[in-house]
């Protein structure tokens, strides 16, 4: 059949066009196979009624698959999963002799996560630039649910087919932390405005200004030596909080060149719940590739696992 926007010849029962992603309506199917019923298993009882509520499309949109004009980018200073938090597993498989199915594969998988309906997921195809001048780029399948990200990535490599999945965990930012923060920033507005200006209308009310010639006028010192005392105690603690919030706001700007993520101070350890929704998303987008492959006719147990190196970025 082919499609009516780019004009490209697609197989039989195909919904998309294979090059630019286009719905296939139902107008460009050939009229013997419109007038033949098409049965369809009934839906599952637990599905929900409101297809609407979900944030997976039903069909691909027409920038799923979007044209490169380059493969290269002039510049970038953040890799290519900056912001996405701490790389917590990266793993490839390879399939001998099927890299002419890429965009077959990646047509379906698609599909099937529409199909799948994994909760709270959120899927946006995106192109990552690695870090450095004149650095390649490469088209991703980005799911995302809380604080959880997932890349899968589809290529032709030579002969073969490779498939790589890296997911990354954002931990969350702590209340404490921020309660901290906020204290401090406080204490520093205080020793830096407020405190300044008690000291000078102390200083005017205790020696009664300056006088036309030179010198204060003498008014009782009181006040003046109270506000001193405090200065002793509060000055030290000022200048130990200003230090280090100083240093904690320096912290932000270098984690923000480096990782994207301004706030990486205020984050704490990953929660239980983090780590269910990160092995969960992992194990449903591995069990959709594999049965992805087996729609298309490829056969999944054929599959050549290969583990990242730990602590190494391979992309």
């Amino acid at each position: 059949m082919q499609c009516s926007n780019c004009g490209t010849e697609n197989q039989a029962g195909y919904r998309f066009c294979m090059k630019c992603g286009n719905p296939l309506s139902s107008e460009t199917y050939p009229a013997t196979t419109v007038s033949q019923p098409i049965s369809q298993p009934p839906p599952p009882m637990n599905r929900p009624v409101h297809q609407e509520q979900h944030t997976y499309p039903m069909s691909a949109p027409q920038s799923y698959y979007p044209a490169q004009p380059s493969i290269f980018a002039p510049l970038s200073i953040w890799g290519p999963f900056a912001g996405y938090g701490t790389r917590r597993r990266h793993i490839g498989w390879l399939l001998d002799g099927s890299g002419g199915r890429v965009e077959e594969l990646t047509q379906r998988i698609h599909l099937k996560f529409g199909q799948r309906q994994i909760p709270g997921v959120v899927v946006q195809p995106k192109t990552l630039v690695a870090r450095g001048v004149f650095v390649e780029r490469r088209p991703y399948i980005i799911l995302k649910r809380g604080l959880v990200s997932l890349a899968l990535n589809i290529f032709q490599f030579g002969q073969d087919l490779f498939i790589s999945l890296a997911s990354y965990l954002k931990p969350p930012i702590s209340n404490f932390r921020v309660i901290i923060v906020c204290i401090m920033t406080l204490i520093w507005v205080f020793s830096s405005f407020v405190l300044p200006a008690l000291i000078y209308a102390s200083a005017a009310s205790a020696f009664g200004g300056f006088s036309l010639l030179g010198g204060f006028g003498a008014r009782s010192a009181a006040p003046f030596g109270g506000l001193l005392t405090l200065i002793c105690v509060i000055g030290p603690l000022a200048s130990i909080n200003n230090f280090v919030l100083l240093i904690f706001f320096f912290y932000s700007v270098y984690k923000w060149f480096t990782e994207r993520d301004f706030w990486a101070g205020l984050r704490s350890a990953p929660n239980e719940f983090n780590e269910d929704d990160l092995m969960a998303l992992e194990k449903s987008v591995e069990q959709t590739v594999r049965i992805s492959l087996d729609e298309i006719g490829l056969n999944s147990n054929d599959l050549k696992p290969v583990e990242g190196t730990p602590g190494r970025r391979l992309i």
